[in-house]
Formats: C-alpha cells, sequence, structure tokens
C-alpha cells in the first residue's frame, strides 16, 4: 500500500514537471534568441549613431564602438566589402538586402541584424552585428540546468513528502486489517480517529460489525459447551444403566455392548464439540494422520459389523502428521462414514494415502445412489445427507483442508485433502 502511493504521487509530480519542463524549454530558448536580437539591434544601432555618413567619400574610416556580450560588429560599404569589425569579408544575404532597400533586417536563425548607415537619406554603408550560435547555446544550456537542478530538487523534496504521507495514510489501513483479523477471534479495540473521514467511517462500520460478529460467535460457542457439558450428565446415566446391565444375568450381552460402544461415540463427540467450541482456531501441533484413520475404523466396524457390513481400512506407510485438531478430524471421518452407512451400501472403504507433502483420506461405498455435486454440501433440513456433508465442509475450511466430492456415485467417493509440508511422518 505504501509503496503505490509513494509511486502515485511520483508519478503525478514526474507528470507535471515533464509536461511544464518541456514547453517551458522551449519557451527559454525562443526567449534567449529573442533576447539577443534585441541587443544586437541596440548595439547595430548604437554602432550606425557612431559612424559618420561621409565616410565612404571622404575615405575616413571611423571606430566602430566595443560591444558587449561577444557580440560581433562590422562595417560595410555599398560594395559589399567588409571595411570594419568582425564579421564575413563579403557582405551576406541580409547584409546585400539592408544595403539595396535601405531597412533594417534581421536573421533569427542566424542571430544577424544589419542597420543601414545613411548620408542625406541615401545609403552609403551598413553595420552588421551577430552573436555566436555557441554563446547562445551555452546562456539557454545554463538556464536549462538551472530548471533541471529545480525539477530535481522539487522530486526529491516530493519523495520525501510521499514518503511521510505514504506512511501516513497507511497507518489507518494497516490499523483496519489488524481490526479485521480479530473479527471472529476478540473484539476490534477502540481508536483514536485518523482524520481522514472516509477511513474512519469504514473503522467505526468495521468495529461495530466485529462486536456484533463476536458477540454472536461467543454466544453460539456458549451455547454449543452448555448443550454438550447437559448432555454429559444424561449419558454418563445412561452408561452407568449399561454397564449395570452387563453385571445381571440374562441379558443381551450383544444388545448391550452395541450401546455401549454408542455411548462411547457420543461421549467422544461430546468431547469434540467442547473442545471445538472452546478452541475455535487450529492449534499448529502436529498429530499422527495414520493414529486419527485407524481410530476411526476402530470406531465404526463394529456398527458396520451388526448390519451385516465390512469396514476394510488401507494406510499407505509414512503418512504425514497433520496439524488439524484431532477433534476436527474426528467428526470430519465420522460425519463421511456415517454418510456412506446411511446412503450407501456393501463395504465401506477408509484408505489413506500421502501426495507429496500432504495426503488424501478417501471414504468409499459400493452403494447404488448417486449425489449430485451441485448441492451435495448445500445445508438443508429434513431427509438427506445435507446438514451432516455441509457441516464436514465447514469443519475442513476451517482446519485449512479440502473435502471434495471426488466421485457422486453410485459409488460416492468423498477424499479429505491435507495439503500441508510436514515435518514427521506417521505409519
Amino acid at each position: 500500500m505504501k509503496r503505490r502511493i509513494r509511486a502515485a504521487m511520483l508519478l503525478s509530480v514526474a507528470v507535471a514537471l515533464i509536461g511544464f519542463g518541456i514547453p517551458l524549454a522551449i519557451t527559454v530558448a525562443a526567449r534567449d534568441r529573442d533576447q539577443a536580437l534585441l541587443e544586437l539591434s541596440a548595439e547595430a544601432a548604437s554602432a550606425a549613431v557612431a559612424v559618420p555618413g561621409s565616410f565612404a567619400r571622404d575615405n575616413d574610416l571611423p571606430e566602430l564602438p566595443d560591444p558587449a556580450h561577444e557580440i560581433d560588429l562590422a562595417l560595410y560599404t555599398t560594395d559589399g566589402r567588409r571595411v570594419l569589425g568582425e564579421g564575413p569579408t563579403e557582405a551576406d544575404e541580409l547584409v546585400t538586402q539592408v544595403l539595396d532597400t535601405g531597412t533594417s533586417g534581421q536573421d533569427r536563425g542566424l542571430l544577424t541584424v544589419a542597420i543601414p548607415v545613411t548620408e542625406e537619406e541615401h545609403v552609403v554603408g551598413a553595420i552588421r552585428a551577430s552573436f555566436p550560435e555557441a554563446t547562445i547555446t551555452a546562456r539557454t544550456r545554463r538556464t536549462w540546468a538551472a530548471m533541471g537542478g529545480l525539477a530535481i530538487g522539487v522530486f526529491a523534496f516530493t519523495a520525501v513528502l510521499a514518503l511521510r504521507r505514504s506512511r501516513a495514510l497507511a497507518a489507518p489501513l494497516t490499523r483496519l486489517q489488524s481490526d479485521a483479523r480479530q473479527i471472529g477471534d476478540a473484539s476490534p479495540s477502540e481508536r483514536a480517529p485518523t482524520g481522514i473521514d472516509e477511513i474512519d467511517t469504514v473503522d467505526r462500520a468495521l468495529r461495530e460489525a466485529g462486536h456484533r460478529v463476536n458477540a454472536a460467535l461467543a454466544r453460539e460457542r456458549s451455547f454449543s459447551a452448555d448443550l454438550a457439558h447437559q448432555l454429559r450428565t444424561p449419558v454418563a446415566s445412561l452408561r452407568l444403566r449399561l454397564e449395570n446391565e452387563q453385571l445381571e444375568t440374562g441379558h443381551d450381552s450383544e444388545l448391550v455392548n452395541d450401546a455401549l460402544r454408542d455411548v462411547d461415540r457420543i461421549e467422544t463427540t461430546i468431547n469434540d464439540i467442547i473442545g471445538l467450541a472452546r478452541d475455535i482456531t487450529p492449534t499448529g501441533e502436529p498429530h499422527p494422520l495414520a493414529t486419527l484413520v485407524r481410530e476411526a475404523g476402530e470406531r465404526w466396524r463394529p456398527h458396520l459389523a451388526a448390519s451385516g457390513r465390512n469396514l476394510d481400512v488401507a494406510l499407505e506407510a509414512e503418512l504425514p502428521w497433520v496439524t488439524a485438531r484431532p477433534e476436527a478430524v474426528r467428526q470430519i471421518l465420522d460425519v463421511l462414514i456415517d454418510n456412506a452407512v446411511v446412503h450407501g451400501a456393501g463395504t465401506v472403504r477408509l484408505d489413506a494415502t500421502r501426495v507429496g507433502t500432504g495426503a488424501v483420506v478417501a471414504v468409499t461405498d459400493e452403494g447404488s445412489v448417486a449425489i449430485d455435486p451441485d448441492t451435495a454440501f448445500t445445508r438443508r433440513t429434513g431427509q438427506g445427507s445435507g446438514i451432516g456433508l455441509a457441516l464436514a465442509r465447514r469443519l475442513a475450511e476451517t482446519e485449512g483442508l479440502r473435502l471434495v466430492l471426488a466421485d457422486p456415485g453410485p459409488g460416492v467417493a468423498l477424499h479429505l485433502v491435507f495439503a500441508e509440508r510436514p515435518d514427521r511422518v506417521s505409519g
């Protein structure tokens, strides 16, 4: 941001300097030539006054006045011969024209002025005054150098000003960025006004939105945690009754064992909900992916076996460690496996494969039901998998993972992608 502000300010000044400087430089060059012609006219007129009209008749050559500013003066007779001063030996076109017409003339390109010398209204000679081209060029270049130095000074001053202003303008935007990052984590703190109305308006709106969002998130997390805590008591009571039933004779052991496994799943889910509600950002601590996948298989294999189905777990060697929270990964895998159990058929496969520095966990089944790719992860009420898959995708995105529908079916395949750069592997 600061670089763009500085670049914009410097570019504007550069365009202004160039836009005004080039025409001004051209004007300066023209002005110097006009000034030179004025000086030549004054020197030639003074010399013409100093030369008596009888010089040609009496053959009495006068002395020309000393010219100023490196001006060359020359006196020519009516036959075009130079008799005094510095200039061409023979009269040039301008001097010839003045001798013929009896009127003054000037040549802007050659920086030359000629004035006739008269006696009783008869032209008896001509004064030629000229400037060396190098003299006027040097004068113009000195002016250009001064202009260039001034332009450099202005540009340098603008650069310093742009540096300070860019910092002053970027600081409020950096504060806005900091406040935006706090949304969902902490309420943006109150800050003094920046003095820029637009930024202050956005800052106030952002802080108000941050307070509302954080308050809503706090209520939701508190509600989730409180609900999970409230569920613990009846679940613990249910577990106690089932364990007491195990001690009695004549009970259906398979039914009680299945019920206890379901209670274990409920308690795991409650603990995960509490963990996710309390900690809304990934911990960044690595965990072995192989362990998480293997535990998911152990949780679900008895459930599928009770309904006459198999759960095959295939783990590739040297799976990476991942930084996603175990609670979130467990819930995502539970949703995917539950989706295969409820809506699929046949054997459910749970495969974990290393892909580059990351990994892919795939859940597939052998059912005949297909999923609409456009609505697979859309939350909807009623019968269907919308709520579970939508929740799983949100959890995956929160953890920096990707949940994709690799094959809509029949034989649905869902992939949980871990795109990380771990420094450890698990087997």
